[in-house]
């Protein structure tokens, strides 16, 4: 026992891990990959977030980025966001303008 507590005390501790925060136009290019461009989505299957109330946006993030609200994609992609990020995301995405989308069906043969 002696043996084994002076081999861990003789070792150098290593730095810790961390992972490199993300600025807001790395998040925003994160986000746009699926929300398009400035939030301006034209899959009909991802939600457009441009000009989404901020007041909405937050807490629907911190659900995601919590756990609350439920996405296996959006858990994902949130689960690294501080306060600070979810905050600056819901100003951008505000900020933007929301551009109109005309989706057509076009039938099956």
């Amino acid at each position: 026992m002696k043996d084994v507590a002076a081999f861990y005390a003789s070792q150098s501790p290593l730095p810790p891990v961390l992972r490199k925060t993300l600025t807001l136009d790395e998040w925003i290019g994160r986000c746009d990959r699926c929300h398009g461009v400035n939030g301006n989505s034209t899959d009909p299957l991802v939600p457009a977030i441009a000009a989404q109330r901020a007041d909405w946006l937050e807490p629907v993030l911190n659900a995601y980025r919590t756990g609350t609200r439920k996405s296996t994609a959006m858990s994902a992609m949130s689960s690294g966001l501080t306060e600070a990020d979810v905050k600056d995301l819901a100003g951008h995405y505000a900020r933007q303008a929301a551009r109109p989308v005309t989706y057509i069906v076009i039938p099956q043969k």
